[in-house]
């Protein structure tokens, strides 16, 4: 690739970074587009693939295979790439940035980003005290899309504090701490808090636990999907209604009266959106569904191969945000275990890449964070494609790749990494 080329893309994924702030604006797609126009370039000129652009390649292809299978017509809706999805907007830019090296300072860039990020929401935020808004969503269009925003960049002003203890640094984790519990988004605090908690865990050698917090979220979620997805079967996807959210709504003021909206968006997730990923995965375990059928209601499952594999028939196809609000269900009920296999063994392969490289510990450990932030949001949230949450996270991560790749080919190995400061614990 030339020179001008491999500027082009850095230049369009700084802006995208930038972008990143907002969604009221598209923005942060801008490195998504110039990747997809010199992915064939990429391709052509490199022999070794790395490891995370393997099975992200593996899982980008089953995707587009399952979408020409399920309803090839998606690819002409600009709704498809803004809802259902929005996996190829977030993710497109890793499957060309980690060919690519480059030499540039990339704690002074992510330093300026963190400025001018909270500069501009502070003046946000003074706008939004007058007027009469329960959450704080600063140029975002909704608390979730805010508070997963919110929640990285806060983790990143934690990191920088901790280098260095100054009255700067920490008026902004302090700032970007505010703006994130002003949205009241309990998922994007949660995993912020145990992101850090995972780095903490990681620098104390006890790795094991990490997966033990997973096995035990994952555990939960499945008692209680035992509990809800029999009163979902009987009274929502079969109920007297072809409009299942007034099934829902029917069974939601019968079971439980009124109730706080707060609550209620639990009770949704519980006895609507989880129990419909298991229901399109119950019937089609192998390969799901369709990408982009969880929210064409209600189903109208037609077999392929009895008990293995089946699609959603139902004609009306919708492109909205009315997802399984967990990720990983989500992925299992549209992609089956292929796709859930597959994407995992690229989110594997994230964690192992920042594992082994320590080029830049700040970076580095702020990218853990970030990663462990994401995945624990998206088992109550369809957090880890939705691009205001994935978006800052992959741009860093291709940002932190082609640091990586300069260092590495242009230092010796003894020399490449730079020590900070940084008191973990």
């Amino acid at each position: 690739m030339r020179l001008s080329l491999k500027k082009i893309l850095l230049f369009a994924t700084i802006i995208g970074l930038f972008g990143t702030m907002t969604n009221f604006v598209y923005i942060s797609p801008l490195p998504t587009l110039v990747a997809a126009m010199l992915l064939p370039f990429v391709l052509i000129r490199k022999r070794f693939v790395p490891e995370m652009v393997f099975w992200l390649g593996l899982f980008t292809i089953f995707t587009i295979l399952s979408t020409l299978l399920y309803y090839p017509k998606s690819f002409l809706h600009f709704q498809f790439y803004r809802y259902d999805g929005n996996f190829f907007i977030s993710y497109l830019p890793l499957l060309v940035l980690p060919f690519l090296s480059y030499q540039f300072d990339i704690e002074k860039l992510f330093k300026r980003f963190l400025l001018i990020s909270t500069g501009i929401n502070l003046l946000v935020y003074l706008y939004f005290l007058r007027l009469a808004e329960p959450a704080f969503t600063g140029l975002f269009l909704s608390t979730n899309g805010a508070g997963g925003f919110f929640s990285i960049v806060t983790s990143l002003a934690f990191l920088f504090f901790l280098e260095k203890r100054t009255a700067v640094n920490l008026s902004l984790l302090l700032l970007n701490s505010f703006f994130l519990f002003s949205t009241y988004s309990r998922g994007s605090i949660l995993g912020l808090i145990l992101g850090l908690g995972c780095l903490l865990v990681i620098y104390g050698r006890r790795k094991h636990l990490i997966t033990l917090l997973f096995v035990v979220l994952a555990a939960i979620q499945v008692i209680i999907l035992c509990y809800t997805y029999p009163d979902y079967k009987q009274f929502i996807m079969n109920g007297p209604r072809a409009d299942i959210n007034q099934n829902y709504n029917t069974f939601a003021q019968r079971k439980f009266g009124s109730v706080s909206t707060k609550l209620n968006n639990v009770y949704i997730r519980i006895y609507d959106t989880w129990p419909r990923a298991v229901d399109c995965f119950l019937h089609s375990p192998v390969v799901g569904t369709g990408f982009g059928s969880i929210n064409d209601v209600p189903f109208r499952f037609n077999e392929v191969v009895p008990h293995l594999i089946a699609t959603n028939a139902q004609p009306n196809k919708v492109f909205n945000d009315s997802h399984a609000h967990h990720s990983f269900l989500h992925i299992l009920g549209e992609q089956g275990i292929v796709g859930l296999g597959l994407f995992v063994l690229f989110w594997v392969s994230v964690y192992n890449f920042l594992i082994r490289n320590k080029q830049q510990l700040l970076i580095r450990n702020f990218l853990l964070v970030s990663y462990f932030n994401l995945t624990i949001m998206s088992f109550t949230e369809h957090r880890i494609t939705t691009p205001s949450n994935a978006l800052p996270f992959v741009i860093m991560l291709g940002l932190y790749y082609l640091y990586v790749n300069y260092y590495k080919g242009h230092q010796p190995a003894e020399a490449t990494v730079k020590q900070h400061n940084i008191a973990i614990s």
